[in-house]
């Protein structure tokens, strides 16, 4: 069967206002029959803090965009909106009363959902919709969810379609063609989500927000969309750049009954070469364009395979580390040094907690921080959307990703870590923006020094187009720190020359006044991970009158005064630079929660600090680097 979609993301052309009058009577038709009448409340969001973007949200307009922007077919449809909902503790099954509205794709604890209400361990979270298929031989429709917290059971027409999904972070997709009909069809999705204390990965969330932890995000936090692809089909696909070879290869994942026999064809750069058996290498033009913060060059590209058509991109860029003049290990990028200059970026928002309340916004964050002279983020315990990883790739900024941490007992969900960790490199692979991995911070979920080691060193034989960070802060066993306390400083030393270490950076948390790097050395390159953290109160812009920022400057109002300290801290960063520091990540990009240490309020509606004073400052960093570094890197 295949169930044909409108091939247009926007619900407002005539196609959609076409198939909405189509499918009105059906779709009341299966509410009625499952006890449950439409409702006529307007959407309201919960009262509380917003961001400018998130006081324009409405169902008609969240989160339109096509969801998949290196990978794009035509043959899409969007579901997000209002679905119905109902919270139940220990239902035995399907709810026949549904409690109201909620609006996909924000969390139900978010203020943009409509709903604002905390989950509890013990309750299910479960959305209804229906949708319309017409349904045909030949093709397959595929159901994606962008992100889903933590388990999620799918169930088209009342019956369950494949197995559940456990994880918090990733995309995941079913094909569910043969349990569509034609006309409308009823989607119904069950989620259940501990939090914390289980196997998954939670970052940040807890059930008491304090300090440096927020508030839960549960249920469906990203775009569900359907889609239409051909019973053979590209399922996904891996682009590898080689700038020294002038080279571009493609790996592509084809799925279906002829998979074996279907050819790939790639267009790229104005030409054309043939995938036979998914693989292909495809030389680059003379004089091709090298992605960079400065000039983040992308190039386009079609493959098609049988009756199916991508698009998508990739950068030709590297990022690795040599010894400089003086045989100190620092970055490059394009064979070149570079020191990268970075914030801690959370991604937690106000108005739609771990999701943001549109793309604009996420482009305001992004544009933000390179107008202060900022050239990386360290994604901080997250993974975003696509559509977050494609702005930076457009917009043209370094990404340091994290690994979301977990809790639970280390070693029973190390090998549920390492599936999660696999998956986000899988992902992740073909942005060009992401340079470097960083599979633990601070000793959250982290096993002990055998699987540590284990870990990193898979990461990096398993990618080995990116650097991966040691344990960021700590537990480094291979020559870093065991912890913040003057004791455990340095309290480990690098394994002799010859013997494999794990990693390609020693990183370093240092919230002091003057905080010092990693000591330079032959093994890894020297990263201060994080630093400042300077607390900068803006009254009525803050989450909590209890606030706070580190070294106790939680109580500081005067915004200049505050610019000052900055600025003296990075010139103090400029001294480390030159002495061999490869990179450096200021806590942080905006204020969380209860954490007013941000360079942006958390409601975004103010910039605390003159971005050109930054800039400048900035620059007075990696002036210092280049000098020290003794050339340019070739």
């Amino acid at each position: 069967m295949r169930t044909r979609l409108t091939s247009n993301n926007q619900e407002g052309n005539e196609n959609m206002k076409e198939m909405k009058n189509r499918m009105s009577k059906a779709l009341l038709v299966t509410l009625a029959v499952a006890g449950v009448a439409a409702s006529a409340v307007a959407y309201t969001p919960v009262p509380g803090m917003k961001t400018p973007w998130g006081e324009k949200v409405t169902p008609e307009n969240a989160w339109r965009e096509y969801p998949r922007p290196q990978m794009v077919r035509d043959a899409w449809t969007n579901l997000n909106g209002l679905w119905q909902y109902a919270v139940t503790k220990d239902a035995a099954g399907i709810p026949a009363k549904w409690d109201g509205e909620i609006l996909v794709p924000f969390v139900i604890e978010s203020s943009l959902s409509g709903v604002g209400r905390l989950l509890e361990p013990a309750e299910t979270l479960w959305y209804r919709r229906s949708f319309d298929a017409d349904v045909k031989p030949g093709e397959r429709i595929l159901l994606h969810f962008e992100q889903a917290d933590f388990r999620a059971q799918v169930f088209v027409n009342r019956v369950e379609v494949g197995v559940p999904h456990e994880g918090g972070q990733m995309p995941f997709t079913f094909d569910v063609t043969d349990y569509v009909r034609a006309g409308a069809n009823e989607l119904v999705v069950a989620v259940w989500d501990p939090t914390t204390g289980f196997i998954g990965s939670v970052g940040k969330q807890v059930f008491k927000p304090h300090a440096h932890l927020y508030t839960r995000s549960s249920g469906i936090g990203g775009t569900v969309w359907l889609e239409t692809v051909p019973g053979t089909h590209i399922a996904g696909y891996r682009v590898t750049p080689d700038i020294d070879a002038g080279t571009v290869s493609f790996a592509f994942d084809v799925r279906g009954p002829a998979a074996g026999r279907t050819p790939v064809a790639v267009e790229v750069a104005g030409r054309t070469a043939t995938a036979e058996g998914g693989a292909v290498t495809v030389w680059m033009p003379e004089g091709f364009k090298l992605w960079s913060p400065e000039e983040p060059n992308l190039y386009d590209f079609t493959a098609t395979c049988g009756a199916d058509t991508v698009r998508g991109y990739f950068g030709m860029r590297k990022f690795d580390m040599a010894p400089d003049a003086k045989g100190v290990l620092r970055f490059r990028l394009n064979n070149r040094f570079r020191y990268v200059l970075g914030t801690l970026d959370q991604g937690w928002w106000p108005d739609g907690l771990l999701t943001p309340p549109s793309e604009e916004a996420m482009a305001w964050d992004i544009r933000t921080l390179k107008e202060a002279g900022f050239d990386m983020m360290r994604k901080h315990i997250k993974v975003e959307s696509r559509r977050y990883y494609a702005l930076c790739d457009r917009l043209g900024m370094l990404v340091v990703q994290d690994m979301p941490s977990g809790e639970g007992d280390r070693e029973a969900r190390y090998g549920f870590y390492r599936r999660e960790l696999k998956e986000m490199i899988d992902h992740l692979y073909s942005v060009p923006s992401i340079v470097m991995w960083v599979p633990y911070n601070e000793g959250w979920g982290q096993p002990g020094e055998f699987l540590t080691h284990a870990t990193l060193m898979w990461t990096q034989r398993y990618d080995p187009t990116r650097l991966v960070d040691g344990p960021s802060g700590w537990h480094d066993y291979e020559g870093g720190d065991m912890g913040w306390q003057l004791g455990q400083r340095g309290a480990t030393k690098h394994r002799p020359l010859g013997e494999e270490e794990a990693a390609h950076a020693v990183d370093k948390h240092d919230y002091g006044p003057r905080p010092t790097m990693p000591p330079v050395n032959p093994r890894r390159a020297s990263f201060l991970g994080e630093f400042g953290g300077i607390g900068c109160r803006v009254d009525g812009h803050l989450w909590t009158t209890n606030a706070w920022g580190y070294g106790d400057t939680g109580r500081d109002t005067d915004r200049s005064e505050v610019q000052q300290k900055f600025v003296a801290l990075m010139d103090h960063v400029a001294g480390l630079a030159a002495q061999g520091l490869a990179g450096s990540v200021y806590t942080q990009t905006t204020d969380v929660e209860g954490e007013i240490n941000g360079l942006v309020t958390y409601d975004r509606k103010v910039v605390k600090f003159d971005p050109a004073a930054l800039a400048e400052v900035h620059r007075r960093v990696r002036e210092a680097a280049e000098k020290a570094s003794g050339d340019a890197g070739k």
